[in-house]
C-alpha cells in the first residue's frame, strides 16, 4: 500500500476496518458452521480439496481450483472439515472489503470509503455468500486487488503491475467469469494511455511479457498434466451461446432483466423467506425500504454521470455532431445485440461506446467514474445474457452500485464532507439491525442438509462395509463428502432429457445402493426401499439392489 509509512487517517481507518472485518468475518464463519453446506458446487470444491490433500473421494477438475488448493493446505494439516473452507472464504472476504476501501479511496475520502466498505459487507446477498465456500466473493477479492494494483502501477511504479497480473490470474482461476475484470484493468490503462506509454520501455515490456508467458505456461501445463485439456477455453466459447445450456439446469431463466428486477431483495432483506431453504435463492426474499433508497441514490449517481459524459453547453460543430451521431448509432446497435447475438459482441460495443465518450465528449475528468461505469455494464451484460441466472453471479456489480450511491450523496450535500458522512452513517445505522436480523434468520441448518447427514450416518451403521460398495445418488457430490467415499451422481431428470433410464445407468455402474435425495422416486426396477426419512417438506429414500 502506497504511503503506508506515514500513519495518515487513511491508514488508521484501514487498520480499524481490518479489525472490524476480522471480528465480523469470525461471526459469519461461526454462523456458517451452523448452516453447513447445501449448495452443489461447494461440495465439488471440498472433493477437489481432498484430492489435492491426497485423498480421492471424487473430483471435478474442470471447475476453478484456487479455493480448493488453498483449502487443501488445511486438510493436509489434519483439519478435514467444512469449517476449513469457511475460514478460507472468511480470510478472503476480509481482504475483499479492505480492497474495496482502498479502491474507493481513489475517488472519495477515507471516512466515506470506510463507511461505504462496511455497507457493502452488510448487504444481504453479500452476507449470504460471504463465507459459504462459494468462489464468487473470493474471486472478486482477487479481482478488486488486481484493479487496485493496476491503478498503483500507473500512478506509482511499474512494479505494481506484476501483482496486478498475478491477482488477475488468481481471480480468473477462482471463477472464470470474474476474469472479465481484465477489461476494467485494460480500460483504465487505455484511458491513461499517454501516461502508460511512457512506462513501456523495452526492459519493462520484455520483463512483463516473460512474466505473463511464465504464468500461462505453468497454468496450462498443470491443467494439461492433470486433465489433458484446458477446460476454461471451451467454457468461454460455450457460455457465449445460450443454446449450449440445457433447460434442465435449475437456474435456467431467459429473462434478461432478472437481476434488475430482483436487485431490491438482493441488497437488503430483514430475513430469508421460508422458500429460500427450498430454492436456495434470495430472489424469493422480501426487500426492505433501504434497498430502494440505495437503488435510488445509486441510480441518480449513475444518471448524473451519464449526463456528465456530454457537454451540452459547448457549441455543437459539424465535427461534434458526427461524434454525437456515431455514439448514438453504436448505442442503438448495442441495444440490438444485447441478448440477441453474443455477449462478446455486446461487451465490445459497450466498451467502444464508453471509450468514445471519454475521448470525444468527456466533461467529467474522473477516471474512476468511467471505470466503475464500465465495471457495472460489463457484468450486467455478461450475466443478463447468459440463460443460467443465479443470485450470487451478480455480486460484482454491488461495488459500482455503492460507488455511485456515494457520488449522489456528495452531490446532494454539494461536496460538504460532514453532511455526506452523516447521510452515509444513517444508511449504515439503518443497515446494521437489518444485517443482524437477516444473519440470524439465515443461521440454521437446512432441513435437507440435516436429512442428508442423518441418511449418510444411517447407511454407515446399516452397512459397515459401505466403502467397498458402489453407491449412487441424485446428489452424489454431497454424499461423497458425507460418506468420505466416491458416490456416483445419477440424476433421473437429466437422464430422461437424454432418453436414458435410471435403471440402465445403475446397472452400468453396478450400484448396490441408490440414495434419492431430491427426485421423489416411488420405486426403481431391480431395487427395494430399505430406508426413508422425512423432515418438513423434504424426504430422502435409500434403495438397495435386489
Amino acid at each position: 500500500m502506497h504511503n503506508l509509512g506515514n500513519f495518515s487517517l487513511k491508514n488508521k481507518l484501514f487498520m480499524l476496518l481490518a479489525f472490524f472485518m476480522i471480528v465480523y468475518s469470525s461471526v459469519l464463519v461461526y454462523c456458517q458452521s451452523i448452516i453447513g453446506i447445501n449448495y452443489w458446487d461447494i461440495f465439488v470444491y471440498l472433493q477437489n480439496a481432498m484430492l489435492f490433500s491426497h485423498v480421492n473421494i471424487g473430483s471435478q477438475l474442470n471447475v476453478p481450483l484456487i479455493i480448493s488448493l488453498i483449502t487443501s493446505i488445511a486438510f493436509s494439516l489434519g483439519f478435514v472439515s467444512e469449517t476449513s473452507l469457511f475460514v478460507v472464504s472468511g480470510v478472503l472476504f476480509i481482504f475483499l472489503v479492505l480492497g474495496i476501501y482502498l479502491l474507493f479511496n481513489e475517488r472519495y475520502s477515507p471516512e466515506e470509503s470506510f463507511i461505504a466498505s462496511i455497507i457493502f459487507s452488510m448487504l444481504s446477498l453479500v452476507v449470504t455468500w460471504s463465507v459459504s465456500g462459494s468462489n464468487d466473493l473470493p474471486a472478486l477479492c482477487f479481482g478488486v486487488w488486481a484493479v487496485y494494483f493496476t491503478i498503483r502501477g500507473l500512478n506509482d511504479d511499474f512494479k505494481y503491475y506484476f501483482p496486478a497480473v498475478l491477482l488477475f490470474f488468481l481471480a480468473f482461476l477462482t471463477r472464470f467469469t470474474v476474469g472479465f475484470i481484465l477489461l476494467v484493468m485494460l480500460f483504465y490503462l487505455l484511458m491513461n494511455f499517454d501516461k502508460f506509454r511512457l512506462q513501456l520501455s523495452k526492459k519493462n515490456v520484455v520483463i512483463m511479457t516473460v512474466f505473463v508467458l511464465f504464468l500461462v505456461v505453468v497454468i496450462g501445463g498443470v491443467y494439461i498434466s492433470f486433465q489433458g485439456s484446458i477446460p476454461f477455453i471451451s467454457q468461454i466459447f460455450e457460455v457465449s451461446s445460450s443454446s449450449q445450456v440445457s433447460t434442465v439446469n435449475v437456474g435456467y431463466d431467459l429473462n434478461p432483466f432478472y437481476y434488475i428486477e430482483n436487485l431490491p431483495q438482493f441488497l437488503t432483506s430483514w430475513s430469508v423467506s421460508d422458500r429460500y431453504f427450498v430454492s436456495l435463492s434470495t430472489d424469493v426474499n422480501h426487500p426492505t425500504m433501504l434497498s430502494y433508497v440505495i437503488i435510488l441514490l445509486s441510480g441518480i449517481g449513475l444518471a448524473y454521470f451519464i449526463y456528465e459524459m456530454f457537454d451540452f453547453k459547448e457549441k455543437v460543430t459539424d465535427n461534434r455532431s458526427v461524434k454525437y451521431v456515431s455514439i448514438i448509432v453504436l448505442s442503438v446497435f448495442l441495444l440490438f445485440t444485447y441478448t440477441h447475438v453474443s455477449y462478446i459482441i455486446s461487451e465490445l460495443v459497450f466498451i467502444l461506446v464508453v471509450y468514445l465518450n471519454y475521448k470525444w465528449l468527456k466533461v467529467n475528468n474522473d477516471n474512476m467514474d468511467y471505470l466503475m461505469f464500465l465495471w457495472l455494464g460489463i457484468f450486467i451484460i455478461l450475466h443478463s445474457y447468459h440463460p443460467v441466472k443465479v443470485d450470487r453471479y451478480i455480486l460484482p456489480i454491488f461495488i459500482p452500485i455503492i460507488y455511485f450511491m456515494i457520488k449522489t450523496t456528495k452531490k446532494i450535500c454539494k461536496n460538504n464532507k460532514k453532511k455526506t458522512l452523516i447521510i452515509l452513517s444513517i444508511i449504515l445505522l439503518i443497515l446494521i439491525p437489518i444485517n443482524i436480523s437477516y444473519t440470524h434468520s439465515l443461521t440454521k441448518e437446512n432441513p435437507h442438509t440435516q436429512l442428508e447427514k442423518e441418511t449418510s450416518q444411517w447407511l454407515k451403521n446399516y452397512d459397515p462395509n459401505y466403502t467397498k460398495q458402489n453407491i449412487s445418488s441424485d446428489r452424489g457430490v454431497a454424499y461423497s463428502w458425507y460418506l468420505k467415499k466416491y458416490t456416483y451422481t445419477t440424476i433421473p431428470r437429466v437422464l430422461n432429457a437424454k432418453n436414458e433410464s435410471l435403471e440402465n445407468k445403475l446397472n452400468q455402474i453396478k450400484a448396490k445402493y441408490y440414495i434419492d435425495s431430491t427426485s421423489n422416486l416411488t420405486n426403481i426396477t431391480g431395487y427395494h426401499q430399505i430406508h426413508t426419512k422425512q423432515k418438513d417438506n423434504f424426504q430422502i429414500k435409500i434403495f438397495q439392489r435386489d
